[in-house]
């Protein structure tokens, strides 16, 4: 084209058409999630030489661009990704606490009413109703941790869902990846950028942020090879690889989600370290961490207390003998201890509550000394501690009699039996006093209070009538104040209400931490959106102005146009 007026007012007529259709372009695309404001870039056209100097030829559209940063965009993601991942791992969280009811509603307060029941079955053990109420409360106790344990395992297989969701969300997202590449190449192929799409692959790169931490590195024709934060390639060019979801049983046979990658003939485990961040990584640490943690402290805590009190039923005896006249040693009171999902209660009748101690003590009324029991505590179970011990006799016979005699050497005393066999040499008063089997192996333990003189004596034996005695009901209530519970997450035992207490605190902190992250990423994230927005974004007021500044443009290079045109007729006029 020449430079005369004509194509110069056509030049600059077609320039600012670009320009007005690229402010139109913009104020459409206000909306429209990921849209980078364009813009025509003009030059001028260079100049025409003539023997009276160069004459411009006008003006000439070069290209349109977009208003983008990559670093701002790669920030935005970034931001975007570890928000999503902090945000997905506290909604989480805050379901995972209402697992764990506080107050009456509690664990750590079921768990102290059975222990409390025993009070009116030691008071009162011939009381059936009394021993109904142990197992009304151990029922109720046991219900609610099967209650809290399937909530828990209801999360578990909600996170197994949403990872399955997550990851066909992120295949199809790389799939889009790709498929733009292709499209993205082929049009940059004309020499111009296709704005537009770079734009929906930039939209689809956000969202795929959001669900899993990617980096992209662009090829030179213009296509982008996407890897996950840890490496692993997710997009080549026009080519996407896939995700699945792997499910296996864990340790504890729970069943856990991890992440794999589809290659030919099979699938590749993932390892956790390579999903960096977005709601998949969210996911993980929830499954991994915190449910993995929660799960472990809530049967940790049910097995504890639950084997501390099977291990006192076992070592006191029922209030009825068998068809022989035996008495009967007690069985465990729950069953499938070892998984809060699988607890239950083993009694059913109120006269299975080992309630009476399969051994009394009482001192002899000729002893001279302070002496009395002050406890009696059955170590091995009744069922193996029963056959050695005496069968009860008439009061007449002692069944077991100790006598406290002078030492051959050193302070304190000697404790003999019967027959003669030292039970403790040199036994010195504060200190318990323990009786073993014919192995070596502790049966029961004695402490005594006061000092015995030499010759004292204490009876031991059997209850005559069980139903009426309270010993191991009376053990049963203290545990409710002795450290029984266990918790792996804090190492060391103590009472069973504080190690419920411990695990809602545990599991507080893990909520208060949660939030705390999640509002400082979402912060950050707030704060890259909006600077990667004042960059990219269309400014309503900014393009009314510039529709303007092209609108008088465009009128002017028509108002050149017509006066070329009344040129042209002058001349026209003058040939003729």
């Amino acid at each position: 084209m020449g430079s005369g007026i004509f194509a110069l007012s056509t030049r600059a007529m077609f320039a600012n058409q670009a320009m007005l259709d690229t402010t139109a372009h913009n104020i459409s695309n206000v909306n429209t999630p990921g849209y980078s404001r364009q813009q025509v870039e003009l030059s001028t056209d260079g100049g025409m030489y003539t023997g009276a100097g160069f004459f411009g030829r006008g003006v000439k559209v070069t290209t349109v661009t977009r208003s983008t940063s990559e670093f701002l965009v790669k920030s935005a993601n970034e931001a975007a990704g570890a928000a999503a991942a902090d945000k997905t791992r506290l909604d989480k969280l805050e379901q995972l606490e209402g697992t764990l009811p506080t107050g009456q509603t509690g664990l750590g307060y079921a768990a102290t009413q059975l222990m409390n029941a025993f009070v009116d079955v030691a008071n009162q053990p011939q009381d059936m109703s009394a021993r109904q109420v142990v197992l009304s409360r151990a029922e109720e106790f046991a219900s609610r941790v099967r209650s809290s344990a399937s909530q828990i395992e209801q999360l578990q297989a909600g996170a197994l869902s949403d990872m399955g969701t997550d990851i066909a969300q992120i295949n199809e997202y790389a799939q889009q990846v790709a498929r733009l590449n292709q499209d993205i190449a082929s049009a940059r192929g004309t020499g111009q950028p296709p704005n537009d799409l770079m734009d929906r692959r930039d939209e689809v790169i956000s969202r795929l942020n959001k669900l899993v931490q990617v980096n992209t590195v662009e090829a030179d024709d213009g296509s982008l090879s996407v890897f996950l934060g840890g490496g692993q390639l997710l997009v080549l060019s026009n080519k996407a690889e896939s995700l699945s979801l792997l499910q296996s049983s864990n340790a504890q046979g729970v069943t856990v989600g991890s992440i794999g990658i589809v290659t030919a003939n099979s699938v590749r485990m993932l390892d956790d370290t390579q999903v960096t961040g977005g709601a998949l990584r969210g996911l993980l640490d929830f499954q991994n961490k915190d449910l993995a943690g929660t799960r472990g402290d809530l049967n940790d805590f049910v097995a504890s207390f639950t084997n501390a009190v099977n291990t006192q039923q076992q070592l006191g005896i029922l209030g009825k003998k068998d068809a022989l006249g035996n008495t009967i040693a007690g069985s465990d009171m729950f069953i499938g201890t070892g998984k809060a999902t699988t607890l239950a209660v083993n009694l059913q009748n109120p006269q299975d509550v080992a309630a009476a101690s399969p051994l009394i003590a009482f001192t002899a009324d000729a002893n001279q000394g302070t002496m009395s029991v002050e406890s009696l505590n059955m170590i091995a179970p009744a069922g193996r501690a029963l056959p050695l011990l005496p069968p009860v006799a008439p009061s007449t016979t002692p069944q077991l009699g100790l006598t406290f005699q002078s030492p051959g050497t050193g302070p304190g005393f000697d404790v003999v039996d019967g027959s003669g066999n030292v039970i403790a040499a040199n036994w010195v008063p504060g200190q318990d006093l323990v009786f073993n089997d014919g192995a070596g192996d502790p049966l029961f333990s004695m402490r005594i209070a006061g000092v015995p003189n030499v010759g004292d004596k204490i009876t031991l034996e059997p209850p005559v009538d069980p139903s009426g005695n309270n010993g191991n009901a009376r053990a049963m209530l203290g545990l409710r104040d002795r450290p029984i519970v266990s918790l792996t997450s804090n190492g060391s035992n103590t009472t069973v209400t504080d190690a419920y207490s411990q695990m809602i605190g545990n599991l507080g902190v893990k909520v208060q931490s949660g939030k705390t992250a999640a509002s400082i990423s979402g912060t950050l994230e707030t704060r890259a959106t909006e600077t990667l927005e004042a960059t990219r974004g269309v400014n309503l007021d900014e393009e009314a102005a510039r529709l303007i500044q092209f609108q008088q443009s465009y009128q002017a290079a028509a108002k050149v146009l017509q006066v070329a045109q009344k040129v042209f007729d002058t001349l026209l006029n003058v040939a003729q």
